[in-house]
């Protein structure tokens, strides 16, 4: 039976699966329910919410370029414009408004950023490019943002793809903001941009968004492995770690502040990494634990040996591994109350098949990992584009029929 949380944890998978001995290796049997039936969005693809005790939720609708709010009541029907974002933004599958993250002291400052795909055509730019830009609420009402607040934070080199863009960006327990991209698109890596650290595809990146400095919009943490570190002095100031694809969804655990990362394979293998400062997670030498084109004979970078994912699944179902997926959607460590069995496990799930796993760690293994729901089971296979956390720690899946979902028991 697919669903069986045992098939994790067999010995003859373990290549595969890096799972580890554990005493504990439960998983609960889950399901899904509609968590605010009676909202509605186009291509919700992010949600995030300010520590300013409103508990108010903010979901992104990706081409629309449209920030919403809306309170946080199964029955609410109060959704309200937030944001309408002005400047014009390219809006192929992978692009358009991708990230929203609320400053820590967004009750103080008001400030909020915002990752899209600009369209700078028209100011003589690209037709493509990624931007974070920072926008700060209205001063006359907490429910709207000021659209003419706009400042250009970051922005990325020309992009020649449309996809990849990554668009994931979150402030960490640091304070620093952390900005995801993938390696620039198309296939095989083109740029060779995975094991480069010099520009700012194939990455994760962390900025200061506080004190800016050099005359740019931001700052560089000293801890960044460019200033740590000699060995790293040939990294982009801006790289906290490289070798990866397109890292749709990070987000950090809000009790031990770890990094988790659901990155997107290429022809075989979907991957979740737990990210280091100064890591080396393999693109485009690896696609998870395999090689990846060996006849190109790629170079890791000296700087960092590249470190393995702590799972991968398949593209295509196997004997061993029958749950396949062709797109992970990275998700969060579950912090809240409502489902007490799944408190500390990692949930992230596949766009594609709509699959959900669970993911128990210890010590950086893998030591439990198995589907939550059994789709055999399931009324309807949900495009699960993105996950979002509420302040309580309470889980939510922003799918493409529209609407919002949560984890139930069965």
């Amino acid at each position: 039976m697919p669903f069986s949380p045992l098939f994790a944890v067999l010995a003859a998978l373990a290549p595969a699966i890096a799972v580890a001995d554990d005493s504990n290796l439960s998983l609960p049997q889950l399901t899904t329910e509609v968590a605010f039936p009676n909202l509605k969005f186009d291509r919700p693809v992010a949600m995030d919410f300010p520590n300013d005790d409103s508990n108010l939720l903010f979901v992104i609708e990706q081409h629309q370029a449209k920030v919403w709010s809306f309170p946080n009541d199964k029955e609410t029907s109060q959704k309200q414009l937030f944001l309408q974002l002005a400047a014009p933004i390219s809006k192929d599958n992978e692009e358009g408004l991708l990230g929203l993250a609320f400053h820590p002291k967004y009750k103080e400052n008001g400030q909020f950023f915002v990752y899209y795909s600009a369209d700078d055509r028209a100011k003589g730019g690209p037709n493509r490019r990624s931007v974070v830009s920072r926008f700060r609420v209205s001063k006359t009402d907490p429910r709207t943002a000021d659209p003419k607040s706009e400042e250009r934070i970051w922005i990325g080199p020309d992009d020649p793809f449309s996809n990849h863009n990554g668009g994931c960006i979150a402030f960490g327990p640091d304070g620093f903001l952390y900005i995801s991209l993938g390696d620039s698109g198309a296939a095989d890596d083109p740029l060779r941009s995975g094991q480069n650290p010099k520009d700012h595809f194939g990455s994760i990146l962390r900025i200061d968004v506080d004190h800016p400095t050099d005359g740019k919009a931001y700052g560089i943490p000293s801890d960044n492995p460019a200033r740590r570190d000699p060995k790293f002095a040939h990294w982009a100031p801006e790289v906290y770690c490289i070798g990866l694809r397109n890292v749709w969804k990070f987000s950090f655990d809000r009790e031990n502040g770890k990094l988790w990362a659901g990155d997107v394979g290429q022809n075989l293998y979907e991957m979740v990494h737990l990210i280091k400062n100064g890591g080396n997670y393999g693109w485009s030498i690896k696609e998870a634990f395999h090689p990846f084109l060996p006849q190109r004979k790629i170079k890791a970078d000296p700087a960092s040996p590249i470190s393995p994912p702590l799972v991968e699944y398949p593209h295509k179902p196997t004997a061993e591994r029958p749950d396949d997926g062709k797109s992970i959607t990275g998700g969060y460590v579950y912090r809240g109350k409502a489902l007490k069995d799944l408190v500390g496990v990692y949930v992230y799930g596949d766009f594609d098949t709509g699959r959900i796993w669970g993911l128990r760690e210890k010590d950086g293994k893998a030591v439990a990992s198995a589907e939550l729901i059994d789709r055999q089971l399931e009324k309807k296979k949900l495009a699960i584009a993105s996950f979002g956390e509420d302040p309580q720690g309470e889980l939510y899946i922003l799918a493409f029929d529209g609407q919002i979902h949560r984890l139930v028991p069965r």
